[in-house]
Order: structure tokens, then C-alpha cells, then sequence
């Protein structure tokens, strides 16, 4: 009996719970999101696995706030090409649509402005459907799966400048994109985040995406574009070959339907490079600088070809430069020492077409300003 009562004033401020599918999105939910760009250093979404554990997300801020809005699938324009569909987020540059079943929250695909920026408008379908949510989920829960896209183009819908470093010039171009998920649920007890506590289950999702290139050309056929050029080189359509790991931490609770925190981590797990998280009615902080006070700024902004960020007003110390894509990870980051003022010039070759997120910290972990930049591309 006394056994049995010391486990029970243990385990009262945190139970395992399961996740169901009564947590999946449905018509008319609107998701509330904030984003910390430069998460504080003190926090650790990767603790060890296991139970019982408070993973203590009080000390986020906010560099920006964003809506998710779920409607009904023929809400889109584009829903006859989704059959199955329930579901739509309808944004400015295109449609994604999900497929709801009793244990699963599927992707189906999307359609609008292509995922790459390439300027052109892409109709690109999961195959099979990749998996967001499932349910129910418990503790020591794993699952794998593989997802992939093949979307083709004729070359006379690209940009001259892709096609400049190629071999031969094909008639047409097929983008093929794989996607394996790996995910295991490894950790359960206390999320907190600003204006909030939640019974969680944490899980580790690692996504390893691999883009490959086919070109068409007369009398050959289909051709593996990394033969002729080898994985990322080339230039141009060189640069979109390869495989980029993504892992994220996520934090489900059994109330709440959309996630409590995804925490964006450096592939050794040593670095948070962002959070977002649910956003308990916060705000981000306008862009609006004081006079004299310390200050970053982008120009041209948008930017074509490169961009000049002017530091300002700052006291002497190292700094921090950081660009972040639309998913929260840092695509780019380098270090200065700076006294006062001064203009950093980054070339943007290396970048897609796209809104990004660019950040300037001190050494303290201090964000003097957290700002949008846009990338064109001819």
C-alpha cells in the first residue's frame, strides 16, 4: 500500500497519455502559431528518452506570428485533382490539401507556385499520401515511410539561367522527390510554453529529402541529370540535386489540436534553431526601431542578385547573422565582430526564389531585430 501511494504522489503531475484522432484538424479550426527564430540556449527539447519529464518553454519569444486555416476540400480550386480530399489550406501562392481517415492525417499534394521557386505552377501529388498524424499515438510508438513526387516541365517553362550549365540541352525536365520519414515517440511528461502547461508526448521526427533530376532529350530519352554532372554540380539545376535532413522534436497533447512546440534542431542535435509553438494570443514585436538604438536592416529589399544588411548603433562585441527559410531552419549564418556600425553584402546565388527570415543576435543570445527579407529570381 505505502508502494502503491508513493507512486501515485510521484506520478499526479504527469501521466502518459495517448493521442487520438479526435486531435486532428477539421473544418473551420484555425491554428495559431509563433515562431522564436533565436531560441534562448537554456532550453533542451532533446532530453534523454523517456518518461515523467518537463520540458520548460517559458523563455520563447516572438519574432513572428502566422495562421493556418483549414476549409473544406472544394473550397480550392484545384480540388478535383485531389479526390479523397477533406480538407484545405487555401494561401497566395497556392492550395495543399489532406485526406482525414480514423487513424491518419495525410498530405495528399498541392497545387500553385512551384515548391522551388522556379516561377512556374506545379500540380504535385504524394505518392503515396505522406502521413502528418497518426493516431492512436502512444509512448514507444515508431513508424517509417516514404513518400514521393515526380513533377515534369518542358524546358521552354524555366529560366534560361537554370539550363546555362548543362551538357546537352534537353526538351524537357522531370524533378523527382523522395521523402523518408522516420519517426519514434520517445518521451512523455510536461511541455511548458509562454501562457500555457500541457500533458505531452514527445516525438522525433527525422525527414531525409532527396531531389534527383531527369532531362529528356531526342533520340536518348530519359536521363539522370547527377550522371552527366555529378550531385550538386553544375550550376543551376546542379544546385537542387542531393539530400537535406530535417529534424524536428514535436510536442502533442491529448486538449489541444495542433502542436504545443516543434523545435527545428541541427542534424547533432546541438543547436535549436528554431521553435514554433502555439500561440497563446501573443504578438510579435513590431519592427520598430528607437532612434540611436541598435538595429539591422535589409536593402534592397526585395533582392535579386545580393543584399546589404546595415548594422547600426551597435556596442562592440561578436554577432550573429542568421537566415532562415520558411520552415524555421537556418539556410545560412556567419559571424562578425562589430563596433558601432557596419554593412555586411551577401550574394545570392546560392538562394531560391522566396521569403525568408533574417536574424542578428549578440554573444549574450540577445536578438537586436528579427526581419523578413524576399528573394527574386529573374
Amino acid at each position: 500500500m505505502l508502494l502503491a501511494l508513493f507512486t501515485a504522489l510521484c506520478f499526479s503531475s504527469s501521466a502518459q497519455i495517448t493521442i487520438t484522432a479526435a486531435t486532428f484538424p477539421a473544418v473551420g479550426d484555425t491554428f495559431k502559431i509563433a515562431f522564436d527564430m533565436n531560441p534562448p540556449t537554456s532550453i533542451n527539447p532533446a532530453t534523454a528518452p523517456g518518461g515523467n519529464q518537463l520540458w520548460d518553454f517559458t523563455g520563447l519569444d516572438v519574432s513572428q506570428t502566422d495562421e493556418i486555416i483549414y476549409q473544406s476540400a472544394d473550397a480550392g480550386v484545384n480540388s478535383m485533382s485531389f479526390p479523397g480530399g477533406d480538407l484545405a489550406v487555401i494561401g497566395a501562392n497556392g492550395e495543399t490539401f489532406y485526406n482525414i481517415t480514423n487513424t491518419q492525417f495525410q498530405t495528399l499534394g498541392y497545387a500553385g507556385a512551384d515548391p522551388a521557386n522556379l516561377g512556374i505552377q506545379v500540380m504535385a501529388k504524394f505518392s503515396p499520401a505522406i502521413i502528418e498524424r497518426r493516431a492512436p499515438l502512444n509512448f514507444f510508438d515508431f513508424n517509417a515511410q516514404t513518400a514521393n513526387l515526380n513533377l515534369p516541365f518542358s524546358t521552354d517553362q524555366l529560366p534560361p539561367a537554370l539550363l546555362a550549365g548543362l551538357p546537352i540541352q534537353p526538351d524537357s525536365i522531370r524533378v523527382r522527390i523522395s521523402t523518408n520519414r522516420l519517426e519514434v515517440v520517445d518521451g512523455w511528461g510536461i511541455c511548458q510554453i509562454p501562457g500555457g502547461s500541457y500533458p505531452v508526448l514527445r516525438q522525433k521526427r527525422t525527414d531525409y529529402t532527396t531531389t534527383g533530376l531527369d532531362v529528356k532529350v531526342p533520340f536518348l530519352g530519359w536521363i539522370d541529370l547527377s550522371t552527366l554532372i555529378g550531385s550538386g554540380g553544375g550550376g543551376g539545376l546542379g544546385n537542387f540535386i542531393g539530400t537535406d535532413t530535417t529534424l524536428t522534436y514535436r510536442f502533442y497533447s491529448g486538449t489541444e489540436k495542433q502542436e504545443i512546440a516543434v523545435a527545428t534542431m541541427s542534424n547533432d542535435l546541438s543547436t535549436v534553431e528554431s521553435v514554433r509553438y502555439l500561440n497563446n494570443e501573443t504578438v510579435a514585436a513590431p519592427e520598430v526601431d528607437a532612434p540611436g538604438a541598435a538595429n539591422i536592416q535589409a536593402f534592397p529589399n526585395p533582392a535579386v542578385e545580393r543584399v546589404r544588411f546595415d548594422c547600426t548603433n551597435l556596442p562592440a562585441e561578436e554577432y550573429t547573422l542568421k537566415i532562415f527559410n520558411i520552415i524555421g531552419k537556418v539556410v545560412w549564418k556567419q559571424n562578425y565582430v562589430i563596433t558601432g556600425n557596419r554593412s555586411v553584402i551577401l550574394e545570392l546565388e546560392d538562394f531560391r526564389k522566396g521569403t525568408y527570415l533574417y536574424s542578428l543576435i549578440d554573444s549574450k543570445g540577445n536578438i537586436i531585430g528579427t526581419k523578413r527579407l524576399v528573394v527574386l529570381k529573374p
